[in-house]
Formats: C-alpha cells, structure tokens, sequence
C-alpha cells in the first residue's frame, strides 16, 4: 500500500456525517431518522454539536441492516 492510498483510507475512516448525509444513505425520512434514533435502532452521534456520526461506523450499521432485511425475507 502506498503513502496517497493509506492517507485516503485514513481520511475516509475519520469521514462524519451530518443529518441530511444519514437520511440520505440510510434512505428514510428525517422523521423516520429520529424515530429510529430515539429507538436506539441507530448508533448515537460521535459528536453531539452539531450532531455527526463517523462514516465508517454508519457503514457497519447499514451493511448490518441489509443483512438483517435480507435475512428476514427469506
């Protein structure tokens, strides 16, 4: 692995999301977002002010998603 391409999966893993980024990956409404929040459904923010989640962490929360739908449809 080279110096440019460590560095980039360095700043990808410190990579934070605000509201609209996670209603848009997540694929729910804002009011959906917050339900889910409050329901402990999504991981809690890294930050509190304004609130934002590290990308890395809300991938590992999605992919578990998927697997989880994909595993209750069969």
């Amino acid at each position: 692995m080279n110096i440019e391409s460590e560095q980039n999966s360095t700043a990808k893993e410190k990579e934070f999301l605000k509201i609209n980024d996670m209603v848009e990956k997540l694929g729910v409404t804002r009011t959906q977002f917050w339900r889910m929040r409050k329901a402990g459904e999504v991981p809690p923010p890294v930050i509190r002010n304004p609130q934002m989640w590290l990308a890395s962490q809300i991938k590992e929360f999605y992919e578990r998603r998927v697997k989880k739908d994909d595993a209750g449809t069969l």
